[in-house]
């Protein structure tokens, strides 16, 4: 029975402990911190170009159609020889062939489009490929849109100094407090816009007749502007 009452008595002492031990941890303060949130821009100039437009072709048959529709097609591609576009930045987002009617209903012919889209890497020739396009038959350029391609240097850079500007905006306050800033406890990404594009929609172009009079198309594209923000804590000391 002695033995019983001196284990429960060394039970009952372990617990104790362990219970003062959990209240003096809990009693002790959160590391001081404090969470900001900062960000970091740059405007760039846009490197590369998409031009979208279609390729149209008209006959009598279905089959007309599509033949006048690939010969401008075929045009197209000659006059962009030595513009230093690859085959696979042309390509086609869609096809379509369809009937033209009367006010009847009347089937009068066919129309066979083809959507086309080119990746210009070398916006300075951006001008002169319109003209080629324009050059072929072409009478509408659909959309051009504009962006950057080396978008993760920008980014690395951004999030690096948006941390920065975070870190000073936080020691401002902590110095101010009568602190000490420490180290950065934790961080988040909130938002990240990155080379988005700016875009130029239905330009409607000169025919061919009037194209070999008029002075070379000329397109200054805007800066287009990259944003990194970010979410930290901080310790203070």
């Amino acid at each position: 029975m002695t033995k019983i009452k001196q284990m429960l008595c060394a039970l009952l002492t372990v617990c104790l402990l362990f219970i003062g031990s959990t209240n003096a941890m809990a009693a002790q303060p959160d590391t001081p911190s404090i969470s900001v949130s900062a960000n970091a821009t740059i405007e760039v100039t846009p490197d590369t170009a998409v031009i979208s437009f279609d390729v149209n072709g008209k006959g009598r048959t279905a089959a007309e159609a599509t033949s006048a529709s690939a010969a401008k097609m075929d045009s197209v591609k000659h006059n962009l020889l030595g513009c230093n576009i690859l085959g696979n930045d042309i390509t086609t987002t869609s096809y379509t062939l369809y009937p033209d009617t009367d006010i009847k209903g009347k089937i009068t012919g066919y129309t066979a489009s083809n959507s086309v889209r080119i990746k210009l890497k070398d916006i300075g020739k951006l001008g002169p490929v319109i003209d080629k396009i324009s050059a072929a038959g072409v009478d509408t350029i659909n959309n051009i849109s504009f962006s950057v391609s080396n978008r993760e240097l920008y980014r690395n850079k951004l999030l690096a100094q948006a941390v920065e500007n975070a870190r000073q905006q936080a020691a401002v306050v902590a110095n101010a407090g009568g602190r000490t800033l420490g180290k950065l406890l934790s961080a988040n990404i909130s938002t990240y816009s990155g080379g988005m594009e700016r875009s130029y929609g239905n330009m409607k172009l000169m025919a061919a007749a009037d194209r070999a009079a008029a002075p070379e198309t000329s397109i200054a594209a805007q800066k287009i502007t990259i944003k990194a923000s970010v979410d930290t804590v901080f310790a203070m000391e």
